[in-house]
């Protein structure tokens, strides 16, 4: 027999099961979210657009996000930190490594963790430049996200580099990833490679890996050759 709603009654959300508690429907609206603002910025991105990739009822999303700027400060929050934990685990890996081997192990994984989760990046990057910081909910989890990067490399490679000279490689370092890969289409396409084939990923690496590697070889011998004075 069929279920009939009563007055008064609402209608059942879509993907909700019964007995399931708040915090997977919750999870599954992030889920959502983050699609969408990978694909748009915040300012260009609505709650609508939320629900119909979720194929949420739009009021089961206010019921637990009264707000858009509620759900993205979530969803920034939880890709910078993703982020800042996998690189401080890649950091801790190369630790031991020598320049050669560790850059590229360290783009390796960098690679492989976009492929898995295009739209942290892709997000990170959408809003990155946004034109007014002060008024992006959650902008605070972006210059977290850039100390913590340089907190976590200073803290597992001391006096590698001076300390003007850790921003300008971090720096530098993080911007073109984010760029290469968050943005890769359109890097893909002036390059004359398909987005995010096997051909683009590797000709970020490669181009990272000519830019970066006599900096950081560099750095590694001077920091050596620093020690060895210092212990005459």
């Amino acid at each position: 027999m069929k279920k009939t709603i009563g007055p008064g009654q609402k209608k059942p959300a879509k993907n909700t099961v019964p007995g399931k508690k708040g915090d997977d429907t919750r999870k599954m609206i992030l889920a959502a979210a983050r699609q969408i603002f990978a694909a748009h910025p915040y300012n260009a991105a609505s709650i609508r657009m939320i629900a119909t990739q979720g194929d949420f009822y739009h009021g089961l999303i206010r019921y637990h996000f009264p707000s858009k700027a509620g759900i993205f400060e979530a969803v920034m929050e939880d890709a910078c930190r993703s982020l800042v934990q996998a690189n401080k685990e890649w950091l801790v890996e190369i630790s031991t490594f020598p320049p050669e081997k560790a850059l590229s192990t360290y783009l390796d994984r960098f690679i492989e963790y976009f492929q898995k989760q295009p739209a942290v990046l892709r997000i990170i990057i959408n809003n990155l430049s946004h034109e007014n910081p002060a008024t992006l909910p959650g902008y605070h989890h972006l210059t977290g996200f850039l100390a913590d990067t340089r907190r976590d490399f200073e803290a597992i490679f001391p006096n590698l580099f001076a300390t003007g000279d850790v921003s300008r490689f971090l720096s530098s370092l993080n911007a073109l990833i984010l760029h290469f890969l968050g943005a890769g289409s359109i890097e893909a396409q002036i390059m004359g490679f398909p987005s995010q084939s096997r051909d683009y990923l590797q000709w970020v690496k490669e181009t990272l890996f000519f830019i970066f590697l006599p900096v950081l070889e560099t750095a590694v011998r001077q920091s050596s050759e620093s020690a060895l004075d210092t212990g005459k």
